[in-house]
């Protein structure tokens, strides 16, 4: 009897106080300390919980050449094929290019954030039984350069949207000059776009703007620039130069670019939002509803951010019903 009794709390202790209701990957393409990699995946942990076991694969493409991608992608993907989840989240557009075409016709629910080009084709040309849906991202041009007008209050008004050369600024890039194309005549806004590759490049550019009469610079993405070695320089070192030599004020169109020592503000797009709504969506796979029966929506929710002591520091006053840091 009391062989019986010790074997049936040997059982009972070795049961988990939960069972995980699915295994979810989470395929980043850049890295965990990458600040929108890091907002987003706090955002998805927070809405799923115990409810899956999560893991990450980092692409880390902002800070290995190009010609890796491929190699990293045969990575994850043999890292897919060893946990072998319910659901797979691609992050962003290189997990989204380079990983669907090994994944499309795996039977899984995909789920991609952070999307800036339209994966229509991608899926057209990959026509599989894997269910997909998830968010667009894009940068929040239209809005940004009004209130830009706004806080300046200058007519005529000459703005440079400064981004690096990777592979979401270039689809990020078209996507503004497109915007600008059809709004211009009303913006009444002089602007233009710039794809840099180099740190030194970007250092010149930020030094030339107040000399061509720029009245504001607008920083896109800046975490792909290499010095004059072809390193990768270092994405913090990046803005707080910037923000350190530019002569006109800085607005961004990210939350981890506004702050102290970096640009003074913007209507932001912030990860945890995206990583949230990403989350919402595994709770209902998980629930047993089909993944493209979920729409495909654009994560166009951004939020008005300022750092008040750049703000102070550029004389300027932050728009009624803008959220202060600091």
């Amino acid at each position: 009897m009391r062989a019986v009794l010790a074997l049936i709390i040997l059982s009972w202790t070795c049961v988990p106080s939960f069972a995980y209701s699915a295994k979810v990957l989470i395929i980043e393409s850049y890295h965990a300390q990458y600040e929108w990699d890091e907002s987003y995946l706090y955002g998805i942990r927070q809405e799923v919980g115990e409810r899956a076991q999560i893991a990450t694969f980092e692409m880390n493409t902002k800070r290995v050449p190009k010609e890796q991608y491929a190699a990293m992608a045969e990575k994850a993907f043999a890292k897919y094929q060893a946990m072998k989840p319910d659901v797979v989240v691609l992050g962003d557009d290189n997990a989204l290019s380079y990983l669907y075409p090994y994944l499309y016709d795996e039977p899984i629910s995909m789920v991609f954030l952070g999307i800036n080009s339209n994966p229509r084709k991608l899926f057209a040309d990959y026509p599989g039984q894997a269910k997909v849906t998830g968010i667009l991202e894009l940068p929040l041009f239209v809005k940004n350069v009004g209130e830009i007008k706004r806080i300046l209050s200058r007519s005529p008004l000459k703005i440079w949207v400064l981004f690096d050369s990777g592979v979401t600024s270039d689809i990020a890039g078209e996507y503004i000059e497109s915007q600008y194309q059809m709004i211009k005549k009303s913006l009444g806004v002089e602007v233009a776009i710039y794809l840099v590759d180099t740190q030194a490049h970007w250092q010149e550019m930020v030094r030339r703007a107040k000399e061509e009469s720029v009245d504001a610079i607008l920083v896109g993405l800046y975490h792909t620039l290499v010095d004059e070695e072809g390193n990768s320089v270092p994405s913090d070192e990046i803005l707080f130069w910037t923000n350190q030599h530019s002569e006109v004020p800085l607005f961004g169109f990210w939350d981890f670019s506004v702050g102290k020592g970096k640009t003074a503000g913007g209507v932001v797009l912030f990860g945890e939002v995206q990583g949230r709504h990403v989350g919402r969506i595994i709770n209902q796979l998980i629930d047993g509803k089909s993944a493209d029966a979920i729409p495909i929506q654009i994560g166009n929710q951004g939020r008005p951010l300022y750092s008040d002591s750049e703000m102070r520091r550029w004389n300027l006053l932050p728009p009624k019903g803008w959220e202060g840091i600091e």
